[in-house]
């Protein structure tokens, strides 16, 4: 059986080794021992990158300190002419030379192919308390964070009573294709507006759609990153390739040619760029490869802030520790 899939309960269960089809080197590489022989090889990778930069910035560092020490001694050796120039003095400045240019040419191999730093995992970042606090107090602890009262969008949701959402709170909501599970995350993110009903909700969300945006625009990658922010798209260029998300080549690619897969990434660098309160994530791995989905999920682990998800990812649901919503029939249940 060979079957393309993103679902790592799957994986785990059935696949006895992985192929995964590098679309930066144009390879593909294969991983025995299934789910776990992946992810194993995935983390040596990961390491022997580290060391590597380790090992590269360690070399430029070394052959800088000899061309400093280098160039101290030669300069020493032409202070004072009345020393004059004797074969063995010649035969020394000869020999120091060859080292330097030796060391010099290194050096300008060694910055003509940088060895970078893998990109840092990825970090959710909460937003200050509107206050100006460093710290919540424990009142802002009591407070919901949002809440909504008597909501109701046609046939599709109808709350009865309040739902709240308190700050730091994780909350996954369930229920059959239909039930208002995505109709809930809009108006809780205000994308959709109830017909009738109450919102409160913190000045800060960060919204991930379930759907991609029907993206027409011809507007390069980092310009839609940047939109919205001061400066120009320029400024952004080192923050979003640090992410690990998108190489150089990338960044003047038109967003209506990228693929599903990278215009979720452009969605995920927005989210871990921008601090909010409140994550509401709706199918939050659709269109992720495999290893993002787990930096995803660290992420999440550490933010400090509150997150309202649906997923139908049955490893995203296992490792998410939170609160259940039913809904059914666009109404809460239990």
């Amino acid at each position: 059986v060979v079957a393309v899939t993103h679902d790592r309960g799957f994986l785990e269960r059935v696949a006895t080794a992985i192929l995964e089809v590098d679309r930066d080197a144009r390879t593909v590489h294969r991983h025995g021992d299934g789910w776990a022989g992946y992810r194993t090889a995935k983390a040596a990778a990961r390491r022997r990158a580290e060391q590597d930069h380790v090992e590269w910035v360690q070399e430029v560092a070394r052959i800088e300190e000899l061309l400093d020490a280098a160039g101290k001694r030669l300069a020493t050796t032409g202070k004072d002419p009345r020393q004059g120039f004797g074969k063995h003095r010649r035969s020394h400045e000869a020999k120091l030379g060859g080292q330097v240019r030796a060391a010099r040419e290194r050096l300008a191999h060694l910055r003509r192919n940088p060895v970078t730093a893998p990109p840092q995992p990825l970090r959710f970042t909460a937003a200050l308390p509107a206050t100006g606090e460093e710290h919540p107090t424990d009142q802002d602890h009591e407070r919901p964070l949002a809440e909504l009262t008597g909501v109701a969008v046609g046939t599709r949701l109808r709350l009865d009573g309040a739902l709240t959402v308190a700050p730091g709170q994780r909350l996954l909501v369930t229920g059959e294709n239909g039930a208002g599970k995505t109709t809930l995350l809009r108006v809780l993110a205000g994308d959709l507006e109830p017909d009738a009903g109450t919102v409160r909700r913190p000045a800060r969300i960060g919204y991930l759609a379930q759907e991609l945006p029907a993206r027409s625009t011809r507007l390069p990658l980092l310009a839609a990153f940047a939109a919205g922010r001061p400066g120009l798209p320029d400024e952004y260029a080192d923050e979003l390739l640090s992410l690990g998300l998108f190489r150089a080549e990338d960044l003047h690619v038109p967003v209506a040619a990228l693929s599903a897969g990278q215009q979720r990434r452009l969605q995920i660098a927005s989210l871990v760029t921008r601090p909010a309160d409140l994550l509401v994530l709706d199918e939050p791995t659709n269109h992720l490869a495999l290893d993002l989905v787990e930096d995803l999920e660290a992420a999440l682990a550490l933010y400090p802030g509150a997150v309202v998800a649906v997923s139908h990812d049955r490893s995203f649901r296992e490792h998410f520790p939170a609160e259940r919503l039913e809904l059914r029939g666009g109404r809460r249940h239990g």
